[in-house]
């Protein structure tokens, strides 16, 4: 498998860790490491293994289920880092019924012998509708 290929699956596998609602699956996903980032949509940033798997935690206890659309895949690589940016279509279950979200996310992974470990994690609400264009000031 091509390092491309196996960033992609690292990436993909990351999204079946979230869909679990399960934090030992998190928890393989990401390198565990002080320098670890964390941006949920709507947080401040989170810094170092502790702090980003409560925060994972946390989400987990508050949902009942979790499914991803993933589009508009961009990966850029150099050397041992990866940058994937994907646009997450998300459906979410919780105590106030189903919600359904768009969110911007750029993914870093970092390779780490022949593994792909994530590294930061940071997603941004989108609040346009589909195909309307940027306000550029």
């Amino acid at each position: 498998m091509s390092d491309h290929e196996a960033v992609v699956e690292a990436n993909r596998k990351f999204y079946r860790a979230f869909e679990s609602l399960e934090i030992e699956s998190m928890e393989k996903v990401w390198l565990k490491d002080r320098q670890i980032v964390c941006i949920h949509p709507g947080w401040r940033k989170l810094s170092g293994w502790g702090p980003v798997m409560q925060s994972w935690e946390r989400i987990f206890e508050g949902v009942f289920e979790m499914s991803f659309e993933i589009g508009d895949v961009d990966v850029i690589m150099t050397g041992d880092l990866a940058v994937i940016v994907v646009e997450e279509n998300l459906t979410q279950r919780n105590y106030d019924g189903t919600m359904k979200t768009q969110v911007l996310t750029t993914n870093v992974f970092e390779k780490v012998g022949n593994e792909w470990f994530m590294v930061m994690h940071h997603g941004s609400p989108v609040m346009e509708p589909p195909g309307s264009e940027p306000q550029l000031q």
